[in-house]
């Protein structure tokens, strides 16, 4: 499991709230960062046929169809750790690299195909990092996949959950991902040291960091985030170079001086 030390040190890494780090790694897979299977201690795997397939050209679809399919096949997912584990086992019999860029990893559930984009030298250091580094590797992995976002990670900065779920986890949710993570950030706001993000301000908001936010802007402070607010607020973001999307998260704020 990791540690407050982990958590501090991918919080400090990130510039982003250590509530919003401990939620991030609570919903995706409760902080459990090794399994214990068969007396071996083990890094938490998903495998994922469809990528498997996709990786291997589908030249194992006829021969394994219970690791290699053309679509996501919800039912081909393995039902318990020891399964789980031998589904990479008997993939990487067939081809060990697209086994191991076709599992998710670690307590951060991190997809191997990621590895050249996060500056790994081969999936073999990726694989490598999350088990003989333990928990410092897999909250690597971590730090490295949210830096190498810049929406993905002002969005884990200033608690804009919707796009988190969307630049972390793909979509597909309906919001739901999204409503985990606010969850979750409720339950580890209270801790020493886990402060939280001033909100993302949208169209339809009410209160007075809305007003404030007007205020910086040279509107009338009315404390209500409504169709002019928006307008200003995507003048400002365009004179900047900013992204034009009238939302109010940490870049704009730095630029309004709040």
């Amino acid at each position: 499991m990791f540690d407050n030390a982990d958590y501090q040190r991918a919080a400090a890494r990130l510039d982003a709230p250590l509530a919003h780090v401990k939620a991030m790694a609570a919903v995706e897979s409760s902080g459990e960062t090794f399994w214990t299977v068969g007396g071996q201690r083990l890094v938490p795997v998903r495998f994922e046929a469809h990528w498997f397939g996709q990786l291997t050209g589908y030249r194992f679809n006829a021969t394994h169809p219970d690791l290699s399919c053309v679509d996501w096949t919800p039912a081909l997912a393995a039902v318990t750790r020891a399964g789980a584990w031998d589904q990479v086992r008997r993939a990487r019999d067939l081809d060990e690299d697209a086994a191991n860029q076709a599992t998710s990893w670690g307590a951060f559930q991190g997809m191997g195909f990621h590895w050249q984009r996060l500056g790994y030298t081969s999936i073999t250091e990726f694989v490598f990092s999350m088990s003989v580094n333990g928990d410092d590797g897999q909250m690597d992995f971590f730090t490295r996949f949210v830096a190498d976002d810049d929406q993905l990670l002002e969005a884990l900065r200033t608690g804009d959950w919707e796009t988190v779920e969307t630049r972390y986890n793909g979509g597909g949710y309906g919001g739901a991902y999204a409503e985990k993570l606010r969850a979750a950030v409720d339950v580890y706001a209270g801790e020493e040291g886990a402060t939280l993000a001033p909100r993302v301000l949208r169209l339809g908001d009410q209160g007075g960091d809305v007003a404030a936010m007007q205020a910086a802007l040279g509107l009338a402070a009315s404390g209500d985030f409504d169709q002019a607010t928006r307008e200003a607020v995507e003048a400002l973001q365009e004179s900047l170079g900013l992204l034009v999307d009238g939302v109010v998260g940490m870049m704009t704020r730095r630029a309004l001086g709040l």
